[in-house]
């Protein structure tokens, strides 16, 4: 986008798209809503194209995050607490561990928070426009991350609540949501166009770790919780959720807070809960949740100087937890490969990547700017027909190893990049990796790819092609399966 906005193709933007594409082979923006990489591209233009400005990018919104999470908090709870309850939400395992990577998570929740508060500002009083910027910030928050739709639900019911059959006659709520419809049109058209693979993670997915019509199912998320957030307040919420049954039995008023957080983590799990795909990070919205109802246990139960202790002694183990516990995944190694490139590619060459992490090498490749000429060509595109990754399917094409080795010569690849056994159990890799070692190919480097996880890579391979290569081809066609399309690049 920062490119897109340099360049400004206003003649054919959709031909420099594709054009764009061919050169970097890396597609989110359309799989994913665009908001996120829209916000990044004045940092990139600003600051360079960098990891690290992206990570700041992140950075921002997660300060922005913890913030909301105080205010929000204010609203039932006294300064101290408060506090506590923004800490903890800023250092808790799976936020910490998502919001110091480039993810999408932190980012669409900091709007979603700052939702919330404007929406409790309306319901508690304050002019109507707060309940205007409740739903634009609603609507960035779908732009940044598409599963946070489920708090619409939630504000609506609120919404009801305080007004009552009132709500009907209320102009501006029929304004509101009009406005909100139109607004989300486009994001419709692009999911609906480009994110079949998201709609087929709702509806099924063949890799499914257990079926909706299953026990396991519905209680999946439930037993991420406490890795999520620590066994110290995983125990304290399940504390706090039997007081709040006790008090409901005496119909005590203070309970007021707990129902708006009973609905967002209610019609929030249930949502989750229904979608095939399951993954633990999916699910960071409803911790909010279990960590109010735990500070609020505490704050309601322990005298004042009690409860502060008891919240300091907390807010400590989730961070020790965090940094000892959950420290960010990182895989070395792919800057270190484009530098080596960078330095030995002929000009306007093609560089060949196999391996998991084409999105890091081409990524890369990007920071270049000195590099610009080159392009970037994915085995996969050559030799298979996969759409966003393995397990929703992929087909092997019938290229013998002598039309394989032809094709990076056509294609003027002069430089490969490989990851060795990667998809080896498919025979169409099998034959590339035979024709990495034929005498046409001369093996330049190896480089170690360290990793503080299990990573799918222990290092990569660069090799030097010896053979006939041609230019870089005026024309390519390259099979984009995500939207089921294949485009001419010329």
């Amino acid at each position: 986008m920062k490119d897109l906005l340099l360049d400004l193709p206003l003649d054919d933007p959709a031909g420099y798209a594709y054009r764009y594409y061919a050169q970097y082979p890396a597609l989110t923006i359309l799989f994913y809503p665009p908001l996120f990489y829209a916000i990044s591209a004045p940092f990139y233009a600003l600051l360079g194209v960098s990891h690290e400005t992206a990570l700041f990018v992140v950075f921002l919104h997660y300060v922005a995050y913890g913030l909301g999470c105080f205010t929000l908090a204010r609203f039932w709870l006294s300064a101290i607490s408060s506090l506590a309850f923004a800490l903890l939400m800023v250092l808790l395992p799976e936020i910490a561990f998502w919001g110091r990577q480039v993810m999408l998570e932190i980012p669409a929740f900091a709007f979603l928070v700052w939702s919330a508060v404007a929406l409790l500002q309306y319901v508690r009083g304050s002019p109507v426009g707060w309940l205007y910027l409740c739903a634009g910030l609603l609507v960035c928050a779908l732009y940044t991350k598409i599963s946070v739709a489920y708090v619409g639900l939630v504000y609506f019911i609120v919404l009801l609540q305080r007004e009552g059959l009132g709500l009907v006659r209320n102009k501006h709520v029929y304004v509101v949501g009009l406005l909100s419809v139109v607004a989300l049109v486009p994001l419709a058209v692009l999911t609906v166009k480009f994110g079949q693979a998201n709609v087929q993670s709702v509806t099924g997915v063949a890799d499914t770790v257990a079926s909706r019509l299953s026990l396991e199912a519905w209680i999946w998320y439930a037993r991420q919780i406490p890795a999520q957030v620590g066994w110290p307040l995983t125990v304290l919420a399940g504390l706090g959720f039997g007081y709040a049954c006790a008090l409901a039995r005496a119909q005590s008023s203070s309970l007021e807070p707990l129902r708006f957080w009973a609905l967002w983590f209610a019609i929030g799990y249930l949502f989750f809960s229904s979608i095939d795909l399951k993954e633990a990070r999916h699910s960071v919205f409803l911790l909010a949740a279990v960590v109010f109802v735990a500070v609020w246990f505490l704050d309601s139960v322990l005298p004042r100087k009690w409860a502060s202790g008891a919240l300091c002694l907390v807010v400590a183990s989730t961070a020790a937890a965090t940094v000892l516990d959950r420290p960010v995944f990182y895989v070395k190694g792919y800057a270190e490969v484009v530098d080596m490139i960078a330095k030995q590619a002929p000009r306007d060459s093609v560089v060949l990547f196999s391996g998991y992490r084409d999105g890091s090498f081409i990524f890369n490749m990007r920071t270049r700017e000195d590099r610009r000429d080159l392009s970037v060509l994915r085995a996969d595109k050559i030799l298979l027909s996969v759409a966003v990754r393995r397990e929703l399917g992929v087909e092997e094409k019938n290229l013998s190893e002598a039309e394989i080795a032809q094709t990076l010569n056509d294609n003027g690849v002069h430089y490969v990049v490989m990851q060795p056994g990667f998809w080896s159990d498919l025979e169409a890799m099998r034959r590339f990796e035979r024709v990495m070692a034929t005498p046409q190919f001369e093996e330049v480097a190896r480089i170690a790819t360290p990793a503080n996880h299990k990573a799918h890579e222990i290092e990569l391979v660069v090799y030097r092609n010896l053979g006939k290569v041609g230019p870089k081809p005026a024309k390519l066609n390259i099979e984009l399966k995500i939207i089921n399309r294949q485009i001419t690049v010329q």
